[in-house]
């Protein structure tokens, strides 16, 4: 069994409304006829066993056309009079006439499709009818997958035409090729595979998550929808082809699949979506939301601020992250004299510039939010947001007091832990204050809140305070280094002029080595060129330098971070390159060169359908031609099927550092 459960561009820009009336329209239908075909059936099928079980009885008389290969032809008894055969044949004609009559009237018969006795009516309301539960969930799966992405794309009118359209189209195939059926067709599936033919055109690219369930075995994979839809097509062909009857009118499939696929590519060849469709979509919602503003500032400038403020709420309902309106409603608020309601919008207005990605906006709003609202806390999740951006420009001690604001302000939020996890890192690792890190860490261990993870992470950052207050054992903390020294110079010359490559080996310490002992030394770089030696990489301070292959000695990938939405979660994956060192690690420092997905810039990848494709190829080729150890393992180095997750690098390094000392 295999089932399409998702795909990656279902997130759409506005509610797709005629998918969902659609879907509506199809389940309504079905629920309303249910209770009737249930009876008709049982009627029916009590007629049915009726005139069989007379006509066996009976097998000397004329028997209809459909009963003549099911009961064999007997002469009659000797002793049986012909008025006696005539009042059974009359009877077995009364029996089958009522059978016929409860077909007749069917709900499949009356809305549905019969290419032998076709009527307009069915031509049109054959679509909303279905056969029975499992008929309707599938193409309603079917109908949600491929509609929501199409209608955002093209606008709900021309969705719903190409809908109509494939289904008309589909009813005439299948009319085509079966004229003389007497089998009602009933079911959305022609206009649905219309869909799947547009969609494969539009979105071929997409990559379609599906349920596989094989006897025991069961999971998922994904896999890009033009592989998928034309091996779908292929299976209907090879089924209509058969010739036998399935009970399913492929070529009604076949013909809605061709005709969607034909109008996604006249759209594309004549840049229909881009010249007219996007931009009307664009100027219809961009006008209702700057419409609506702009009447709420008109209220609000006449002094109707209740009025003000409605409108105001009504577009944040819609549109949540909006700017303007947030700003808006804070002095809204201001005018009405709730000082809390226009804290709790300022606190929000920091939350929206953050998730547009506007720190530097975020920032400003958080310090007016300071000065103004003091008594209202901002979110937790907006204070590590800022905690983590004060950290990137080195502002060590604003992250900090962003920590304790938010600690003090949501002890018990789900986040608690991950915020005492991050403030324990700053202590110990930058601030160098291993007593106080050891007791935010301790908090964070026992935490109500606190995952497996966290408690993790916690326990070895933990492990490490505890080893930064014994002066017996006290490491040496890993120091910063630059990409030109962490690879080293590629290529040297020997005494006799010729060029050779540094030796590099590696050795077992002569000691067990434990992990609070060793710290990885990560060198962020962007990858920017390939070639038979190795990799060419560049420092956040623009210097380059070239990686030999040989100094690679282990990769590991993952996604690090909590996900957010999913456009931003590839932003979260890492590819970190552990390089080679002579002898035990130098102050129990390990040397890794770390890039993300956004640091490819290889040219050699830009031919790649996506940026996810391009880094499983750099990695795989990596893998091939250093030999070098994949952590946690190839297939997860690779997403196959998906690439480990951890919540913070805290607790990425910390299981990365213990698999590499087990390594050694």
């Amino acid at each position: 069994m295999l089932i399409p459960i998702s795909h990656e561009d279902q997130r759409v820009a506005r509610l797709p409304w005629v998918t969902i009336l659609l879907i509506a329209v199809n389940v309504s239908a079905f629920l309303f006829t249910l209770p009737l075909v249930s009876q008709q059936a049982v009627q029916s099928r009590q007629r049915a066993q009726e005139v069989l079980q007379f006509a066996l009885q009976h097998p000397y008389l004329k028997m209809p056309q459909d009963l003549i290969h099911v009961v064999p032809a007997r002469r009659p008894p000797a002793d049986l009079s012909q008025d006696i055969i005539a009042e059974e044949q009359s009877r077995l004609d009364r029996l089958w006439s009522d059978l016929q009559s409860i077909r007749s009237a069917s709900v499949y018969v009356r809305y549905g499709y019969i290419p032998a006795t076709p009527h307009l009516l069915g031509f049109f309301t054959c679509m909303f009818m279905h056969g029975g539960w499992l008929h309707l969930i599938g193409n309603m799966l079917f109908l949600w997958l491929s509609g929501g992405s199409l209608e955002d794309r093209w606008g709900r009118i021309v969705f719903l035409i190409l809908y109509l359209t494939s289904g008309f189209v589909a009813t005439l195939m299948h009319a085509a090729m079966a004229p003389h059926s007497h089998t009602p067709m009933v079911g959305a599936s022609g206009a649905i595979a219309g869909l799947m033919g547009a969609f494969l055109i539009r979105l071929a690219t997409t990559r379609i998550r599906f349920l596989y369930w094989i006897f025991f075995f069961r999971g998922s994979f994904k896999a890009p929808a033009y592989v998928m839809l034309p091996l779908w097509l292929l299976q209907q062909l090879l089924v209509a082809r058969g010739g036998a009857e399935s009970g399913v009118a492929v070529w009604a499939h076949i013909g809605g699949f061709l005709f969607g696929a034909l109008v996604a590519v006249f759209i594309g060849l004549t840049d229909m979506e881009e010249k007219i469709l996007a931009p009307a979509i664009t100027k219809k919602t961009t006008w209702t939301a700057s419409d609506r503003l702009t009447g709420a500032l008109r209220k609000l400038d006449r002094g109707d601020v209740d009025g003000a403020v409605k409108d105001l709420e009504t577009i944040l309902r819609v549109s949540p992250d909006n700017i303007e309106v947030r700003a808006s409603l804070i002095d809204a608020h201001a005018r009405q004299g709730d000082h809390l309601a226009a804290g709790r919008e300022s606190a929000r207005l920091v939350g929206a510039y953050l998730k547009a990605r506007d720190t530097a906006g975020a920032r400003t709003a958080a310090q007016e939010h300071k000065q103004v609202f003091p008594d209202v806390p901002l979110l937790m999740r907006d204070q590590l947001a800022l905690a983590a951006d004060c950290e990137k420009r080195q502002e060590y001690q604003e992250a900090a007091s962003r920590y304790q604001q938010a600690l003090a302000a949501w002890p018990d939020d789900p986040l608690a832990p991950k915020t005492l996890v991050g403030y324990g890192r700053l202590l110990l690792q930058v601030l160098k204050e291993p007593a106080e890190a050891m007791e935010i860490l301790q908090r964070a261990h026992v935490h109500p809140r606190a995952t497996p993870e966290f408690k993790q992470a916690s326990a070895e950052m933990l492990a490490l305070a505890k080893g930064s207050l014994a002066p017996a054992s006290e490491p040496t903390p890993p120091q910063p280094v630059s990409a030109s020294e962490a690879m080293a110079e590629p290529l040297q010359q020997n005494e006799s002029g010729q060029m050779y490559t540094p030796e590099v080996t590696t050795q077992a310490p002569s000691t067990p080595v434990s992990t609070p002992d060793h710290a990885l030394a990560p060198v962020p770089v962007c990858a920017v060129g390939l070639d038979a030696r190795g990799l060419t990489l560049r420092d956040r301070q623009g210097g380059t330098g070239h990686l030999p292959w040989q100094k690679v000695t282990a990769v590991s990938a993952a996604l690090v971070g909590q996900p957010k939405g999913r456009d931003d979660n590839l932003d979260r994956l890492i590819l970190d390159l552990i390089l080679a060192s002579n002898g035990a690690p130098a102050n129990g420092r390990i040397p890794c060169l770390r890039f993300s997905i956004k640091d490819l810039t290889i040219p050699q990848l830009n031919n790649e359908p996506s940026a996810l494709r391009g880094f499983q190829r750099l990695v795989a080729t990596i893998l091939k031609i250093t030999g070098a150890a994949a952590h946690p393992s190839r297939e997860a180095c690779l997403g196959v099927p998906e690439f480990p997750t951890f919540a913070d690098l805290t607790a990425y390094e910390g299981d990365l550092v213990t698999r590499l000392c087990i390594d050694r």
